[in-house]
């Protein structure tokens, strides 16, 4: 069995991404082949990849990505992953990638993984984590509220291992 990782915000194809994000990229094309690689440096084919919003601009773009990236990737959808929902529409897909719920919850980590930053989450009475999606650098990671943003430019645009993520705040 692999291990679980999670990420969002990839944006894939979307030129806008560059100087919204102050990524260090010349061009969309550069941008897009340096997150896939950077991914397939840390993702295997045997893991699974909660992708939490934001996967790729256009359907081309989301097609190709999803063929060449490691591992079974479960999209929850965020505001612009209009791509995402047409593949699936369609029946384009790749075999073990799905788009699941807006509010995912991994029982085997305690966590629920979402694009949209929560106030209240099933199991925050738990002390479960709540991992988001959202890239706006106002929701960051809160230890004390037991909130961890995995866009990926928080986190050198490299998937975390879920349990490492949360492991990361385990002294507060």
């Amino acid at each position: 069995m692999g291990k679980t990782f999670v990420t969002s915000n990839l944006q894939l194809g979307r030129p806008g991404a560059i100087k919204k994000y102050g990524r260090d990229h010349k061009s969309v094309d550069e941008m897009t082949d340096d997150l896939i690689r950077t991914w397939n440096s840390v993702v295997t084919q045997n893991d699974t990849v909660y992708h939490l919003g934001n996967f790729a601009w256009d359907p081309r773009t989301a097609q190709s990505a999803m063929l060449a990236l490691n591992g079974k990737i479960k999209f929850s959808l965020g505001e612009h992953d209009e791509a995402i929902e047409l593949l699936d529409q369609k029946g384009m897909l790749r075999p073990g990638c799905e788009i699941v719920k807006c509010i995912e919850t991994d029982t085997d980590n305690e966590a629920v993984l979402s694009y949209w930053p929560l106030a209240y989450w099933p199991n925050k009475p738990k002390k479960w984590y709540s991992i988001i999606g959202f890239p706006q650098k106002s929701f960051k990671s809160d230890p004390k509220k037991k909130v961890i943003n995995a866009s990926t430019d928080f986190w050198s645009h490299k998937p975390q291992e879920l349990h490492k993520l949360m492991g990361i705040f385990d002294d507060f």
